[in-house]
């Protein structure tokens, strides 16, 4: 029961998280931006397959968990889609920020989620979870680099003046922060 609550929130926390990237993709219109986006909103889909297609075959083992995740998941869904129409009307470091965030959410999820798998050894979803980690942790990588070049485009549209040559200064402050 305990790794099936993790689960469990994990998939609604994927089903939101891909409604809203897939929303801001469709309003993105700066390759380099729309490029992460459909990777954080493929990430998002492959992930919740993936949980949908472990809670199916627990379900046929009789472990009685496809309907729970299926009420989190519709539970959330009717949230998310609030929750989409703001993230939609905000400016796209704004957006971004937020994808940070729940990008952020979802890592620490996925730990604790590894962490019960792995410490009742549950070994399937140990490694599920793990997967899901790596490529979660990959995305937060990628959205703290094109941030900065995200919030000049938006500072520059807006008639401020930037100096867009700090790009290469930011790009080495934040290198040398991650190492």
């Amino acid at each position: 029961d305990v790794v099936s609550s993790y689960l469990t929130d994990m998939l609604a926390l994927e089903a939101h998280m891909q409604k809203a990237f897939a929303g801001q993709l469709v309003d993105s219109k700066t390759g380099m931006f729309s490029s992460a986006l459909r990777e954080l909103n493929s990430t998002s889909e492959m992930h919740s397959r993936s949980l949908q297609l472990l809670a199916d075959r627990r379900e046929q083992t009789g472990q009685g968990f496809a309907e729970v995740v299926k009420k989190a998941a519709s539970s959330v869904l009717g949230v998310g889609a609030a929750a989409i129409d703001l993230v939609r009307s905000e400016k796209l470091p704004k957006n971004l920020r937020d994808d940070y965030t729940v990008v952020s959410l979802a890592i620490c999820g996925y730990l604790m989620l590894h962490t019960t798998a792995t410490s009742l050894n549950d070994t399937e979803v140990a490694q599920v979870a793990l997967t899901h980690l790596r490529d979660y942790t990959k995305a937060s990588m990628s959205l703290f680099q094109i941030i900065p070049q995200s919030v000049v485009e938006f500072l520059t549209e807006e008639g401020h003046a930037v100096d867009s040559s700090t790009l290469q200064q930011i790009d080495d402050s934040i290198a040398n922060v991650w190492s």
